[in-house]
C-alpha cells in the first residue's frame, strides 16, 4: 500500500511539475510581435526575420534566418573568436558593403564606422546600479513592480518585474549572463551592452522575477519599449528548441557576407 501511494505521488508530481514546466512570452516591440520560449536551460526567441536559440547546458547559440532557411550554431567563444578574426579584414568587408556609394561618401562612412568601433572598444565598463521603485501595476494579468537600471548614474533601462514569474527553476540566468557577456565582447558591442549582461542585472530576473515590460534609453534619453501581452506556463516539447528541419548550415564567413 505504501509503495502504491509513493508511486502515485511520484506520478502526480511528474504530471504537475513536468506538464507546466516551460514559459512562453508574447511581446510587442516597436509594432512587431516577438515570442520567447524558456524551459530546461534552453531559450528560443522568435521574430519575423530571425530566430535565436540558446542551449545553456551545451553552451551553444544558434542564429537562424527563417526567410533564407539558413543557420549558424556554435559556442559564444567560437563566435567571438571567429568574429575577431573577421574584423581583421574589416576594411575589405566595408569596401564591399559600401561599394555602391560615391568615393567621397564611402570614405566618410568608413571613417565614421571605424571611429564608432574604436569608441566602443576603448570605453570602460560603466558602474551599474539597480534601483527598486515604489511604482507598481499590472501587465498581462500579473502584478509588476518597476526597477531602474543606471549606468554611471544615468537611467538606461527600466524593467517592470512580475514576482510570480520565477524562471530561475527553468533557466540559469547567471550562466545566460556569462554567455551574453562573451557574445557581446566578441562582436565588439559597446561597454553598456556588456554591462546589461552583468550579474547585477541578470540577478533581477533570477531573484525578483521576469520583466514583462522594458524600456531602454539611449544617451539622449530617447525611449524604446517592449511589453509582454501574453504569458503561458506549459510543458514544451524538446523539439521546440531544435533547429527547424530543412535549414542549411552557414559558416561565420558566409554570415558576414550576407549569404
Amino acid at each position: 500500500m505504501k509503495i502504491r501511494i509513493f508511486l502515485l505521488t511520484v506520478l502526480f508530481l511528474g504530471i504537475t511539475s513536468g506538464a507546466f514546466a516551460g514559459w512562453v512570452f508574447v511581446e510587442k516591440s516597436q509594432g512587431d510581435t516577438h515570442t520567447s520560449y524558456l524551459q530546461d536551460n534552453r531559450m528560443k526567441f522568435v521574430a519575423g526575420d530571425h530566430l535565436i536559440i540558446f542551449d545553456l547546458d551545451k553552451n551553444k547559440i544558434c542564429f537562424a534566418d527563417p526567410k533564407k532557411k539558413t543557420y549558424w550554431m556554435g559556442s559564444p567563444e567560437e563566435f567571438a573568436a571567429q568574429t575577431r578574426k573577421s574584423m581583421e579584414n574589416i576594411d575589405k568587408m566595408m569596401e564591399k558593403q559600401l561599394a555602391k556609394l560615391p568615393p567621397a561618401q564611402r570614405e566618410k562612412m568608413k571613417s565614421t564606422i571605424l571611429q564608432q568601433m574604436k569608441k566602443h572598444a576603448d570605453a570602460p565598463l560603466p558602474k551599474v546600479e539597480v534601483r527598486a521603485t515604489d511604482q507598481s501595476g499590472k501587465i498581462a494579468g500579473y502584478e509588476v513592480r518597476k526597477y531602474e537600471i543606471l549606468f554611471n548614474g544615468q537611467l538606461r533601462q527600466d524593467q517592470w518585474i512580475a514576482k510570480d514569474i520565477m524562471v530561475d527553476k527553468e533557466v540559469d540566468m547567471k550562466r545566460f549572463g556569462k554567455m551574453m557577456k562573451t557574445f557581446h565582447a566578441g562582436i565588439g558591442r559597446s561597454a553598456e551592452d556588456i554591462a546589461m549582461a552583468s550579474p547585477k542585472v541578470t540577478e533581477l530576473m533570477s531573484l525578483k522575477g521576469w520583466p514583462l515590460k522594458k524600456t531602454d534609453y539611449d544617451e539622449e534619453g530617447y525611449p524604446e519599449t517592449d511589453e509582454v501581452i501574453k504569458v503561458e506556463k506549459k510543458s514544451l516539447p524538446p523539439s521546440t528548441f531544435d533547429i527547424p528541419k530543412g535549414y542549411r548550415k552557414l559558416s561565420m564567413s558566409e554570415i558576414f557576407n550576407g549569404k
